[in-house]
């Protein structure tokens, strides 16, 4: 329990991080999963890129909660006024949301106390447990809304019941473990890298009785067919909507991606092991690991149920051309258990015939040295992520840009809403779009999805050539700048789009990170020199009447201005300088 309360206080420790703004643009793909199905009453979320259908029908049940608190209270009339609420504010269930998630992650961790201590011993359970509790990885992706964290409870859950089967062999372990299965793949597509487990659990069974080689291959058969049902229970529209998920599935193999492009197979090992493996369980948890890596291979359990899974996993991390440390996220479990076994055998073997005093010694500075500078970095996290350089940037432009001014955006900066500005926000083939009407408008993921064409991320290094007129503004503020600027020789073009929309632009405020103080990416604030977007400049550009915005010059509020200042800056570019 003290172990489960840590877990807790350490997950939902700075979870409200950058809210109402969203620093992690995929939370919001998944939260307009939920959304979609809320306002059309359709159980079809319209996205399966991962497919995380489990994940958005559980945000979909929350969303009805919150609406229901906020209904009964007075804060929303109805669904509608909800909605718009969402909109105007992601938190109200961005935050409830990452709670869910936080919740997942607490869980996975007693799960896995719960498998060291059946495949092992209570000590081994209780020491993986711990590993797993403050393992800085796991707690960041248990305070985002992704689909991982809760993929991850189906993976530990599968991998108990395929530990009955091997050693039970009951008809309700297996199916229990199809079950779990088919929830894992419809959270994540690659955990079905759990069903290998059972697989090794039936090979086990074999080599125990040859005899019953038929009986344990018609188990395989009856587990990956009940597997591959309860999957299309559970998202039925994988095959109903099958175009979607085909479109989806496309956009999310590509060869490269910003930031995170991998190499051969030896050099994405390299990269996980210095990265998201060191990060998580430190040197001397991967010390650890490697020792109890050793003497799983000797344990005939450990080695059919935990061996199959783990090698399934790391060989679709190194077959990748990415690299996230999100996708070492069902290996740290098994490692942590591993982990956990290495450590309990090390003890026991040093301090053979020692007095039980000794042990309790060895065994706490064994934990002050694997785990102080993991405890370190969660701490160093936090704080991270509650001073965060976008939340910076917000705070300066809030005192610096003068109302009525354009500002173009490349976070979801929902911070900046309420002020009175033009917002504009990169949106692919369509240019860079009034924020404040996409907002308005309740724009779908589906409807981005499509204007972003397979392109990798959303900024103005992906908007359309011939769109970027649309994109000038009064001020820029860049996240993504740097990235480009580092691999422009990967990515030429886009890193050129920025030098042509910033070739007059002034530097104003620029925002780094700081291990430990502050996070999140080199944020620039740019002033550009020709100032453009004002309601008296639309008007003027009526007196031409080959403008497209004179039908709505006749308002000259900002309204108007948000409107079409997108088909403003359009017009600019047309006409040139």
């Amino acid at each position: 329990m003290a172990i489960l309360l840590v877990a807790l206080a350490l997950r939902l420790h700075a979870i409200s991080f950058g809210l109402p703004a969203l620093n992690d643009p995929d939370e919001l793909m998944f939260e307009l999963g939920a959304v979609r199905m809320l306002r059309g009453a359709t159980l079809n979320p319209g996205w399966f890129g991962h497919p995380a259908t489990t994940t958005m029908y559980v945000l979909a049940l929350i969303d009805v909660g919150v609406f229901g608190v906020n209904w009964l209270t007075g804060s929303v009339s109805g669904p509608a006024g909800f909605v718009q609420a969402i909109w105007a504010n992601p938190g109200l269930v961005i935050l409830p949301g990452r709670v869910m998630i936080a919740l997942c992650g607490v869980l996975t961790v007693a799960l896995t106390a719960r498998l060291g201590e059946r495949l092992f011993d209570r000590r081994t359970g209780l020491v993986a447990a711990a590993f797993l509790a403050i393992d800085p990885v796991h707690i960041l992706w248990s305070q985002v809304i992704r689909s991982d964290i809760m993929a991850s409870i189906f993976l530990m859950l599968c991998l108990l019941a395929t530990l009955e089967v091997a050693r039970e062999g009951k008809r309700r372990d297996t199916l229990l473990a199809s079950l779990w299965l088919g929830l894992a793949v419809a959270t994540k597509w690659p955990f079905a890298a759990a069903g290998l487990g059972m697989a090794g659990a039936v090979m086990m069974r074999i080599v125990n009785d040859g005899r019953a080689r038929d009986r344990e291959l018609r188990r395989f058969l009856l587990f990956g067919s009940a597997a591959l049902a309860t999957l299309v229970i559970v998202s039925p529209f994988l095959l109903i909507d099958y175009p979607t998920v085909l479109r989806n599935l496309a956009g999310e193999v590509r060869p490269y991606h910003l930031g995170a492009t991998g190499g051969s197979p030896l050099w994405n090992l390299g990269w996980y092991l210095a990265n998201p493996l060191r990060k998580g369980l430190g040197l001397a948890g991967l010390a650890l690991t490697l020792v109890g890596s050793v003497l799983a291979s000797r344990h005939r359990e450990a080695r059919a149920i935990l061996g199959p899974p783990a090698a399934g996993f790391l060989i679709m991390l190194l077959a990748q051309r990415t690299v996230w440390d999100r996708w070492a996220l069902p290996l740290l479990p098994i490692l942590t258990i591993v982990g956990a076994w290495g450590a309990v055998w090390l003890i026991d073997k040093l301090m053979l015939n020692r007095a039980r005093g000794w042990k309790n010694a060895v065994a706490l500075v064994l934990a002050i040295s694997a785990g102080g500078p993991l405890l370190m970095t969660d701490i160093a996290q936090g704080r991270e992520r509650l001073n965060d350089t976008r939340q910076q940037a917000s705070r300066w432009a809030e005192a610096h840009i003068p109302p009525g001014k354009s500002v173009l955006l490349e976070h979801f900066a929902f911070d900046l809403v309420r002020r009175p500005n033009i917002f504009l926000f990169p949106v692919g083939v369509a240019g860079c779009l009034d924020a404040m009407s996409l907002i308005k408008g309740r724009i779908g993921y589906s409807t981005i999805d499509k204007l972003r064409q397979a392109r990798s991320n959303i900024d103005i290094g992906t908007v359309a050539h011939d769109k970027l007129g649309t994109c000038r503004a009064d001020y820029v503020i860049t996240t993504q700048l740097d990235r480009y600027d580092a691999e422009r020789q990967r990515f030429p073009e886009e890193y050129a789009q920025y030098r042509a929309l910033l070739a007059d632009a002034r530097q104003v405020a620029v925002f780094a990170p700081h291990t430990g103080e502050v996070g999140g990416p080199v944020t620039r604030i740019f002033m550009l020199d020709r100032q453009v977007g004002t309601p008296d400049k639309v008007a003027a550009l009526c007196q031409d009447s080959r403008s497209q915005v004179c039908g709505l010059a006749g308002n000259r509020g900002s309204e108007a201005s948000r409107q079409t200042v997108g088909v403003y800056h359009a017009e600019l570019a047309r006409r040139g300088p």
